[in-house]
């Protein structure tokens, strides 16, 4: 694709096309090749980032078999690799094909936003668990800046840790597509999941009192998604993996399905995730 915000480039005009333009706007340099599967998939993305943008943010594509030189001299080893230029120079480097979130994070930095403030100060607050208050001053943020899409993952996941799943549910599903769908969500998507399977609104000492035995699958589900919800992860997969092994098909899988939910929750760097998806094994077989 070659339009007015994405075109192609070379080492005759990157002066003029990629330097002296970035004193205006950010500029990301792809490097890429025919040849390079990933290449081709982080194509689109970059895109729709550009019409994201809307002339924010422009996109220089290198065919590195034709300009070695040029890759070579910003040291570009792999491919896809993207520079993105700031003032003259190389600010950042994006190596691999990353989702749209990391790149679009990358680009938003170098943007001034008239909601930055306000989500830096939500920032802080979601980092001392401050749901309400980080809350209030993302949708202030959204009052001010309304296209700015950084806002929205911190809001939803605002209102999911206060238990508004409904109204969580309403911002994701309002947003475009390209939006919604962004690697950043997928936390918030997988409260929401567990959410929606959660059909009981009483309290986890209430449900631990319900319990009528063993076999109440039921109940001992809608607690280990209480427990889950609240981020006591290890006590909900130990409910469900005890679960798993007696009703393993009940309610189509869904005891399953919410084990790796949880382990999505938890990420895939906890040493927890490991232990728990051995036992699971051991489970399954």
């Amino acid at each position: 694709m070659s339009s007015e915000f994405v075109f192609v480039t070379d080492a005759a005009a990157f002066e003029a096309a990629v330097i002296e333009a970035s004193h205006e706007r950010p500029v990301l340099v792809d490097f890429w090749a025919e040849w390079c599967g990933p290449c081709r998939a982080i194509a689109p993305v970059l895109e729709e980032l550009a019409i994201e943008f809307d002339g924010k943010l422009l996109v220089a594509k290198v065919d590195t078999d034709a300009e070695q030189d040029l890759a070579q001299t910003y040291g570009v080893r792999s491919l896809p690799t993207m520079l993105l230029f700031r003032h003259g120079k190389p600010v950042e480097q994006i190596v691999g094909a990353q989702p749209a979130s990391v790149i679009r994070g990358a680009v938003e930095k170098l943007l001034a936003r008239p909601a930055d403030d306000l989500i830096n100060q939500a920032t802080a607050l979601i980092a001392n668990d401050e749901w309400v208050a980080a809350e209030a001053c993302l949708r202030e943020g959204l009052l001010v800046d309304p296209d700015n899409y950084r806002i929205h993952p911190p809001l939803a996941q605002a209102l999911v840790r206060q238990g508004h799943y409904g109204a969580a549910a309403e911002l994701v599903a309002a947003l475009p597509a390209n939006i919604a769908m962004d690697t950043a969500f997928d936390s918030i998507n997988t409260r929401l999941r567990l959410a929606a399977a959660l059909t009981s609104g009483a309290e986890r000492k209430v449900l631990e009192e319900q319990i009528s035995g063993p076999d109440d699958v039921e109940t001992r589900f809608q607690l280990s998604l209480t427990m889950a919800l609240a981020d006591d992860f290890e006590a909900a997969l130990d409910e469900l993996l005890d679960l798993v092994v007696r009703f393993r098909n009940w309610n189509e899988g869904a005891i399953h399905q919410s084990v790796l939910d949880i382990f999505t929750l938890m990420g895939s760097d906890d040493p927890r995730v490991k232990q728990y998806r051995a036992q699971l094994a051991r489970t399954l077989n």
